[in-house]
């Protein structure tokens, strides 16, 4: 159990880095970021702080918000992981 908690936490930095890194070269604060998207400010800030299990339509909605398709938001956080990474026991 102990081995899923952490792939979890990994996996959620990942996307906390790549989301916040995505929204900082938009020049964007997290306020103005939420408010232009019609997103709520506090899953932006759970996401970037690695805090929050995100839902698929949260992720969606992100992506889109970013100005990119979901798939590349995936494929930048597929990067940020290490190679062959995988979030089941093995």
């Amino acid at each position: 159990m102990q081995h899923f908690k952490s792939k979890n936490e990994e996996l959620l930095r990942a996307i906390a880095t790549v989301i916040k890194q995505l929204r900082q070269e938009k020049g964007l604060s997290l306020n103005i970021f939420a408010y232009e998207n019609d997103l709520q400010k506090s899953l932006i800030s759970r996401l970037e702080n690695g805090k929050n299990e995100p839902a698929f339509l949260s992720m969606w909605r992100v992506a889109e918000a970013l100005g990119i398709k979901p798939s590349e938001l995936i494929k930048k956080i597929e990067e940020k992981l290490p190679e062959n990474w995988t979030i089941l026991e093995e």
